[in-house]
């Protein structure tokens, strides 16, 4: 049975003092990821093992301050740089930046014996002691192994605790339903039934609010009080907007694993596509967070108990007649927006195409991944 990860995310109200405790760890841990990338960047990346020795045989000896740091913390900073090296090589990433105070501050350390109270609302950390949370108000238990967590603070001053489980799915539900989902611009998603999910574009709806509190910050004098009030309400723009998107996805994911046993999807290469100059479409790639959809799609469906399948990238489900088989190049372009097959005259709409022929190739994969556990299991 496979595991799956899950992290549940509660606004922090921390004490000044371990308000401070907290920060400095931010200091930390952004000194020493920092401090690592600039040697990657001059030397080339020598692996974390590498950077572990050199931290504690080098390092806070020569930053004495390094010495009040936990080594956990540090540890985790220096796979955290691992992890985006990797990315960036991979293509993942753009450039490899540098972490910045006045940006996002989070630290991680894995630290699996925390003592959380859904019903009181606290949770108790090490050095740090007991702190209130605020969050999940219909869950009073969470049952699962605690693999790490993160404490963060956000632009807007406020302070988040994120804490990683190891849960355990529930047993494979017998399927009664199937649905096949295309992703895209015009519509958000598209489902083989025939429902759609609009894209609600929240970048549109903010962008003049934020244009407009940019002129406003534009106008104050840097480093004065009001240019740091200005800069705060611009923050709190971005973050509205952020949360309201992630309320939507997740409610739609919600929704779609609620109904659906069988769910199949495209393999999307979000990043190749934001990254190319050459279509239009990044800035709307972005707000719609396709990868996002994707992956709690297919942790929610493991959760459930649902069946969840990706089915081939470069499978041409917008091309192919959904009734006939015929495939026809010429809606390769997203600009041709009704499908009509030029050989059986099946006309309907390109996404909703493109999602009946999804759901088919998805019930294939189910099929075959069916059979091969039923001869495992007969041998």
């Amino acid at each position: 049975m496979i595991n799956i990860y899950k992290g549940f995310k509660f606004r922090l109200y921390p004490s000044d003092e371990q308000k401070e405790k907290i920060n400095q760890n931010f200091s930390y841990s952004r000194f020493v990821y920092n401090y690592y990338l600039s040697k990657a960047k001059k030397e080339g990346y020598k692996g974390t093992k590498y950077y572990i020795n050199d931290y504690s045989n080098k390092l806070k000896y020569k930053y004495p301050f390094l010495q009040l740091a936990n080594p956990l913390l540090i540890n985790k900073t220096l796979y955290k740089l691992e992890d985006n090296y990797k990315k960036y090589k991979n293509n993942d990433i753009g450039n490899l930046k540098y972490k910045s105070k006045y940006i996002y501050n989070n630290y991680t350390i894995k630290y699996n014996t925390i003592k959380i109270d859904l019903k009181n609302k606290q949770i108790e950390l090490p050095k740090l002691g007991k702190l209130q949370i605020r969050g999940y108000r219909n869950v009073t238990q969470i049952n699962g192994k605690i693999i790490n967590y993160t404490i963060s603070r956000e632009k807007n001053d406020k302070y988040y605790i994120a804490i990683l489980y190891e849960l355990k799915p529930s047993l494979k539900v017998k399927p009664k339903t199937i649905v096949g989902l295309d992703i895209g611009i015009k519509k958000l998603i598209t489902l083989s039934d025939g429902m759609t999910y609009d894209n609600n574009k929240y970048i549109a709806k903010y962008e003049e609010k934020i244009k407009k509190q940019q002129q406003n910050l534009s106008r104050k004098q840097k480093g004065s009080k009001n240019y740091y009030k200005c800069l705060k309400k611009l923050n709190s723009l971005y973050i509205e907007l952020t949360n309201n998107r992630k309320y939507y996805i997740h409610k739609i994911t919600k929704e779609i694993t609620d109904t659906y046993d069988i769910i199949c999807t495209e393999s999307l290469t979000t990043q190749k596509m934001i990254s190319n100059k050459q279509n239009n479409l990044s800035k709307s790639i972005t707000d719609a967070t396709f990868s996002e959809i994707v992956r709690q799609l297919e942790y929610k469906s493991i959760e459930k108990g649902k069946y969840f399948y990706k089915i081939n990238p470069y499978y041409p489900s917008s091309q192919i007649c959904s009734r006939c088989n015929n495939i026809d190049k010429k809606y390769k372009s997203l600009n041709e927006r009704e499908y009509e097959c030029q050989y059986c005259h099946n006309k309907q709409d390109r996404d909703f195409n493109a999602s009946i022929n999804i759901m088919f190739e998805g019930l294939k994969l189910h099929i075959n991944h069916i059979s091969k556990k039923n001869i495992g299991t007969i041998k």
